[in-house]
């Protein structure tokens, strides 16, 4: 028997103002919690709203990421109230996160990462003016923040998750037929809202345009597989590898390589462009495998 589409537990309740008021309050809440906890951190461990802001040691990066609690709670709460429907549902008909594709997704960044530094490495050898890398911390310092780290950063960006392709792309496919609506219009947000131009420059639009297209293929995956497990591991990995390389003084409390580049640089725009080339080739590699296999059971 065929298995329901993705966006089978939203039919009952589409209604778009029930999902602008959802996301409203969710991110209401998400703000409660997050002036909550820097408060907590600010009296009681002394430090101050800046260096949070920073996040250049362990501690303020993992402030960082720990807000992010609030979406979860956002949805609990919001999803009963206005929708019916509970927490789970988020994760498609099945209600509950397919392991098996969140693997697929770590997988695919893995490629990318590998690809990724592999021109990364063609630079240091063939062009002398490439960015130097630099170590920021010991290894076995950074191996020691791990086990903290990593159940940190698997909360945050299933959260980011749950309310852009759980959430939004369940709510928006329920409600209309168009991709541009359901896939493209919470991609778009879900870029905008990563736009810095006073960290960037110019550089800020190809952060939007890079966090736009991760977006569109999330949501893209999580409708072929009928799952939001996919694309949970590949958010995860993708900020579990910006643990591993970063740039230099931006938000690198806990990260261990980094490249000494001013993120306004011409060369940021060649890295973001290598990218974005190099997600959509694996993409459209992956879509052209999965039309080669037996299709996923509710695919949609």
């Amino acid at each position: 028997m065929t298995q329901p589409p993705f966006w089978q537990p939203a039919l009952a309740r589409p209604q778009l103002w029930r999902t602008l008021l959802g996301l409203v309050l969710t991110w209401a809440i998400f703000a409660l919690v997050a002036m909550g906890l820097i408060i907590v951190m600010v009296a009681v461990f002394g430090l101050t709203r800046q260096g949070i802001a920073l996040a250049a040691t362990p501690t303020t990066a993992l402030m960082i990421f720990l807000p992010f609690l609030g979406l979860h709670i956002g949805l609990a709460l919001v999803l009963p109230l206005l929708h019916r429907r509970g927490y789970r549902s988020l994760f498609g008909p099945s209600l509950r996160l397919n392991l098996r594709h969140f693997r697929h997704g770590m997988a695919a960044i893995g490629v990318l990462a590998l690809a990724g530094f592999l021109v990364t490495g063609l630079e240091q050898i063939l062009w002398p003016g490439a960015p130097e890398i630099v170590q920021l911390r010991p290894l076995g310092e950074w191996l020691l923040w791990l086990p903290l780290v990593i159940p940190v950063v698997f909360m945050q960006s299933l959260a980011e998750e749950l309310v852009f392709r759980g959430y939004l792309l369940g709510q928006l496919r329920a409600r209309f037929r168009s991709l541009w609506i359901a896939a493209v219009l919470p991609s778009a947000l879900f870029g905008v809202l990563h736009f810095a131009p006073a960290t960037w420059g110019v550089n800020a639009y190809m952060y939007v345009l890079n966090t736009t297209l991760v977006g569109v293929i999330a949501c893209m995956v999580t409708l072929r597989t009928g799952n939001l497990g996919a694309a949970a591991g590949l958010h995860f990995a993708n900020n579990l590898l910006a643990l591993v390389m970063g740039v230099k003084g931006e938000m690198a409390g806990l990260t261990l390589f980094a490249l000494v580049v001013t993120p306004k640089s011409g060369y940021m725009t060649w890295s973001f462009t290598v990218v974005i080339v190099l997600s959509v080739g694996i993409f459209i590699a992956w879509w052209r495998w999965m039309d080669r296999k037996t299709p996923e059971p509710g695919a949609g």
